[in-house]
């Protein structure tokens, strides 16, 4: 058995934590207007680090590299090899807004089609810490 603390959220219970300066939020809500206007299917999770790299890894094999800038060099479930920075450019991508607990916060998963979306959707309930931390 694995552990699973991920759930479903959405960006309002992110806003309602009401953790971040006015300033941070405004920035917050332009940042995710910016990623939505190329990536119009988001899923907001609260979920534990090891969760949000196993997500990334199903997202990896399942849809290919994350656009943006590369951090699988510091997941534990690593796809990329690559160990210098670098991007990639890809139809799906992450954003971590806010940790709410010691490893632990709201991350959002944004896709290009609606069919990726309700894929990772279907895989919501299968996120867990994955192998590397057994129960």
């Amino acid at each position: 058995m694995t552990n699973r603390t991920a759930k479903l959220s959405s960006f309002d219970a992110y806003l309602e934590m009401g953790d971040e300066s006015a300033a941070g939020l405004i920035d917050a809500r332009s940042e995710r207007l910016r990623i939505l206007s190329r990536f119009p299917f988001a899923v907001m999770l609260e979920v534990a680090f090891p969760e949000l790299d196993f997500a990334n890894r199903w997202c990896w094999n399942n849809f290919g590299a994350g656009n943006g800038e590369c951090v699988q060099k510091d997941s534990n479930y690593r796809c990329c090899s690559i160990d210098f920075p670098h991007c990639h450019t890809g139809t799906w991508m992450n954003h971590w807004f806010l940790k709410t607990d010691y490893d632990f916060g709201f991350n959002e998963w944004y896709f290009l089609t609606a069919v990726d979306r309700d894929s990772f959707l279907e895989f919501v309930p299968s996120i867990n810490w994955g192998d590397k931390f057994p129960q």
